[in-house]
C-alpha cells in the first residue's frame, strides 16, 4: 500500500506543478504558513515571518537548487550561495507588498478568482475544459482546503495587480534596441588555420630538472585525496527483508487488495464531440447515422474538429462518459451522453484489450514488496532503538552489537568513497547522502543517525584523517613526463603560430603560407560576437578576438589541443531575413528587463516606507540547528 501512495504522488506531482508555478515568482510560502503563534523571524509592518515558515522555504529551496546540480548541498555551500540570505529577502519582499495592497484597499473579485481557475491548466481536463475532479486532487494532494488555496490566489493576484500597476507602460526606447541590436547582431568572417599541438612532432623526453620543475608547478594534479578512517553502522532495509518469511495467507491478502491496480484495464481511443444541449447532440447523432462521417458532421455543426481524448481507460474518463463509451463495439457511434462538461457524441476507434492479474505471475514481485514494507517498519523499530542506545553513551559498535547489528571499521575513504587504490568502495548507504555526513563530520565525532531515500539508516565516526599530501614524484613520473610533452607541444606550435601571425603582420598572402606550411586554409562562416557552436567557428575565443580587431588583422587562439591563427576578412551587418522579428524579441527582453528595475526600485522604496524588524538571533538559531536543512 506504500508504494500505491508513491504512485499516486508520483502523478500529481507534475499535475499540481502546473499550479506551483503560478506562485513561483513569491515562493508558496503562504501555503505552510504557521498559526503565527511561534517565533518571529521577521515582522513586516502587520505581516509576521514566523521561524517555521522560513526554515521550510530554506529546506524547499536547497533542495531546488540541490536537484539542479545533482548533489545534496551541504549547509557551507547553502550559506555560499546565498540561499537563506535569500529566501529572507524574498518573503520580506512578498510581505511588503501584501501590506501595501492591504492599505491600497486592491481586491480580487470572484468573477476573477473563477476565471484563474477555470484558466489553470492544472485543473483541466481531457478536453482542456476545466475539472471540478482534478480540481479537488490537486488541492487534496498539497494538503489544501479550498478557502486556503483561494485566499493564496487572492494574495497573488493582488501582488500581481499592483506589480503591473507600477510596471505598465514601460518600453525599451526603439534607439537603445537598435544599437543594442548591432552590437549584438555583427557578424566577422576570417580566414583561418589550425596547427595541432601534436603537429609538433617528437619533443623527446625531459630531463631530471624539467621533471622536478613540471611536479612542483603542477603539484595540485598530483595529490593524493584526504582519507578517513571510519566506523560504519549501517541499518539496511534489504537485509531485514531477506530475514522476512512471507505466509501464502499474507502473499493472497496482498494480491486481492491489489488485484485491480496490478490488473491491465482495457484501454480504448475514444473521439468525442461536445455539444451545448441534448437536441444538438442528437441531431449530430442523426446525420452520422445517416452515413456522413464522423468527423465532417461534427465540424459541420460545431464548427471545430472533434477531440481525441487518446487511448484511455474506462476510470480516466467522466463517470457518466466511461461506462457508455465502454459498452460501445468497435467503430460504433454512440447516440447523445450528458455529463456535467455537457452533451457527448463520442466513436471508438480502436480497443486495447485488459489482462487480469494472476497470482503465479506476480508471486515473485509482491512477495519481494511485501518483504521490503514489512522490513521498513522493522528497520524504523531498530533505527529507534539503536538512537536510544547511542543517546545513553554506548560507542556506536556496542550499541550496534547489542542490537545484532553489524558494524564496520573502513581503514581509508575519500570524499567521493573510494579506497587509497581509487576503487569505488561497495556496501555504503546511498552515496549523495552518506558523503554529505562523511563531509560535515569531524575526527573524534559521531555523526547523527541519518535515513536514506531507500530507507536504511546509518551513523558513522570518524576514527582518524590522513591529509590530503602529494604523491611522491617516483609514483607518478610518467604522469609528470606526459605533462611536461603536452606542455611543450603547445610551446613548440605556439612558436610556429607566431611566426605565421608575424609574417601575415609583415605583408605575406595567408593562402600561400598556408600552403608552404602544409596547412589547410579554411573560412569561417559569417560569425556572432558570442557565437560558440563548434559548426561555425573553430573556437569560442576565436569569435570574442575577432571582434577586437579591424578588417586585415590577425589574431592568435589557443585551444587545449591546438593554435588557431586566423584574419579578418569582413566586417558585416546584421542577417536582414528575419531582422524585425529579432529586434520584437530584443525588445520585449529590454523591456522585461526595464520593468524588472522598476519594480526593484519601487520595492526598495517600501522597503524603505514599512517598518521591517530582523531577528537575526532567530534566523542564526534556525540555520545552525539544523531545522533548515
Amino acid at each position: 500500500m506504500k508504494r500505491q501512495k508513491l504512485i499516486t504522488k508520483i502523478v500529481m506531482i507534475p499535475l499540481f506543478g502546473l499550479l506551483i508555478l503560478s506562485f513561483a515568482v513569491w515562493g508558496i510560502g503562504d501555503i505552510f504558513r504557521t498559526d503565527g503563534h511561534g517565533q518571529n523571524v521577521a515582522t513586516v509592518g502587520d505581516t509576521v515571518i514566523d521561524q517555521r515558515s522560513y526554515a521550510q522555504e530554506v529546506s524547499r529551496e536547497i533542495g531546488n537548487v540541490s536537484r539542479r546540480f545533482g548533489t545534496q548541498l551541504t549547509p557551507e555551500q547553502a550559506q555560499a550561495f546565498g540561499i537563506p540570505q535569500q529566501v529572507l529577502n524574498r518573503l520580506v519582499s512578498r510581505a511588503v507588498l501584501d501590506e501595501m495592497t492591504d492599505r491600497l484597499g486592491l481586491l480580487m473579485t470572484e468573477d476573477q478568482m473563477r476565471a484563474q481557475i477555470l484558466e489553470n491548466p492544472a485543473f483541466q481536463g481531457a478536453t482542456g475544459r476545466f475539472d471540478r475532479n482534478r480540481f479537488a486532487q490537486a488541492l487534496q494532494f498539497s494538503n489544501m482546503s479550498e478557502a486556503g488555496f483561494l485566499q493564496i490566489l487572492s494574495r497573488d493576484t493582488q501582488r500581481q495587480q499592483l506589480t503591473q500597476a507600477v510596471t505598465e507602460g514601460a518600453v525599451a526606447p526603439r534607439s537603445l534596441t537598435e544599437q543594442l541590436f548591432t552590437y549584438r547582431e555583427e557578424r566577422r568572417i576570417a580566414d583561418y588555420v589550425v596547427i595541432p599541438n601534436d603537429s609538433a612532432g617528437d619533443v623527446g623526453e625531459p630531463d631530471a630538472a624539467a621533471i622536478q620543475e613540471t611536479y612542483d608547478s603542477a603539484i595540485d594534479n598530483f595529490m593524493t585525496p584526504e582519507y578517513k578512517a571510519i566506523t560504519l553502522v549501517h541499518l539496511r532495509v534489504a537485509d531485514a527483508a531477506a530475514e522476512i518469511s512471507v505466509s501464502e495467507e499474507t502473499l493472497l491478502a496482498e494480491f486481492e487488495a491489489r488485484r485491480e491496480t496490478l490488473s491491465t484495464p482495457e484501454r480504448r481511443e475514444i473521439t468525442q464531440a461536445v455539444l451545448p444541449d441534448e437536441a444538438a447532440a442528437q441531431a449530430l447523432a442523426d446525420k452520422i447515422a445517416e452515413g456522413t462521417d464522423f468527423a465532417a458532421a461534427a465540424q459541420e455543426q460545431t464548427g471545430r474538429a472533434p477531440v481525441s481524448l487518446g487511448l484511455v481507460a474506462e476510470t480516466e474518463l467522466l463517470a457518466e462518459l466511461g461506462g457508455p463509451a465502454f459498452q460501445l463495439a468497435l467503430e460504433e457511434v454512440s447516440g447523445p451522453i450528458q455529463s456535467p462538461l455537457g452533451w457527448h457524441i463520442v466513436v471508438v476507434s480502436a480497443i486495447e484489450e485488459g489482462e487480469e492479474a494472476e497470482l503465479e505471475n506476480l508471486r515473485e514481485q509482491l512477495t519481494r514488496e511485501i518483504a521490503e514494507n514489512q522490513a521498513v517498519d522493522i528497520v524504523i523499530e531498530q533505527a529507534n532503538r539503536y538512537d536510544d542506545a547511542i543517546a545513553g553513551g554506548l560507542p556506536i559498535e556496542d550499541a550496534a552489537g547489542n542490537l545484532g547489528i553489524e558494524s564496520r571499521q573502513i581503514a581509508a575513504i575519500d570524499i567521493q568513497g573510494r579506497d587509497t587504490a581509487g576503487n569505488a568502495i561497495e556496501g555504503l548507504p546511498t552515496l549523495n547522502e552518506f558523503i554529505d555526513v562523511l563531509r560535515n563530520t569531524a575526527e573524534g565525532d559521531t555523526s547523527l543517525l541519518t535515513e536514506t531515500l531507500e530507507g536504511d539508516y546509518f551513523v558513522i565516526r570518524i576514527d582518524g584523517t590522513t591529509e590530503a599530501a602529494p604523491r611522491p614524484l617516483d609514483e607518478v613520473r610518467e604522469d609528470v613526463v606526459r605533462l611536461w610533452q603536452a606542455r611543450e607541444l603547445g610551446r613548440v606550435s605556439q612558436e610556429r603560430a607566431q611566426a605565421l601571425v608575424d609574417r601575415l603582420e609583415a605583408g605575406e598572402d595567408f593562402a600561400a603560407l598556408a600552403t608552404a606550411e602544409g596547412l589547410t586554409l579554411e573560412r569561417t562562416e559569417a560569425i556572432t560576437r558570442f557565437e560558440n557552436n563548434p559548426q561555425r567557428t573553430p573556437a569560442p575565443a576565436l569569435s570574442q578576438q575577432l571582434f577586437d580587431v579591424r578588417e586585415g588583422e590577425v589574431v592568435l587562439a589557443a585551444t587545449s589541443g591546438s593554435q588557431i591563427v586566423a584574419k579578418l576578412v569582413d566586417v558585416l551587418g546584421a542577417e536582414q531575413d528575419g531582422r524585425e522579428e529579432r529586434l520584437t524579441q530584443l525588445s520585449d527582453q529590454l523591456a522585461s528587463s526595464i520593468k524588472d528595475d522598476i519594480f526593484q526600485q519601487f520595492l526598495a522604496s517600501l522597503r524603505q516606507e514599512i517598518d521591517i524588524s530582523i531577528n537575526q538571533r532567530l534566523i542564526d538559531q534556525t540555520l545552525t540547528g539544523g531545522s533548515a536543512y
